[in-house]
């Protein structure tokens, strides 16, 4: 090993250190921090937005013979109306009712819906994982949030998870890329910190 890569890795390993603690320095989120947040708040994960006694259904599609698919795939309006119906069922997904109106701290990614010239949105998704509703089809409902803002928030990443800090609601919201169980008034995003 000679000199110059030890210096190499040396001037690495302060730079990461150094930009690990000045990490809430540059954070493009929010100029919040968690002292802005005070009072009540109570910290939820993902599993906590599905009740504890539902069962997600088994895909419906998966139990079928191939010639109960290609009966279903007919193209007939019966065929059309039992697709929608089996669809229904897969997708049923309820919210947990008890956390309407609480005050909540959630890990999130975000999915944006508006984005404007300035690198700043004010309406969009919390998603439990990266590129929910982009990359992939949508999680169920009740694994979608969608959030709003009064004060524009500075975005430049969908890859950096966040915590969403506000008011939660049990409510269903439709957008064009997915429906949600839940919307939250934004009070504060911070960078996640497990």
């Amino acid at each position: 090993m000679n000199i110059r890569t030890v210096l190499l890795g040396l001037a690495a390993f302060v730079a990461v250190t150094l930009s690990i603690n000045a990490y809430s320095w540059w954070w493009p989120f929010s100029k919040k921090d968690e002292t802005v947040i005070q009072g009540d708040v109570t910290e939820i994960l993902w599993d906590d937005l599905i009740p504890e006694d539902f069962i997600q259904p088994e895909n419906p599609f998966l139990s079928m013979t191939e010639a109960e698919i290609d009966k279903l795939m007919d193209g007939s309006e019966e065929s059309y109306a039992e697709i929608e119906r089996l669809q229904k069922i897969f997708e049923y997904a309820p919210v947990v009712e008890d956390l309407d109106g609480k005050r909540v701290k959630l890990p999130a990614y975000i999915t944006p819906l508006d984005f404007n010239a300035e690198s700043t949105i004010k309406e969009f998704l919390l998603v439990p994982y990266f590129g929910a509703c982009i990359h992939v089809p949508p999680p169920p409902a009740n694994q979608v949030v969608h959030a709003e803002s009064d004060e524009p928030i500075p975005f430049t990443s969908m890859y950096d998870p966040v915590w969403a800090v506000g008011v939660i609601r049990a409510e269903t919201v439709k957008s064009d890329l997915a429906e949600s169980g839940y919307r939250l008034d934004v009070e504060a995003v911070m960078p996640y910190s497990p």
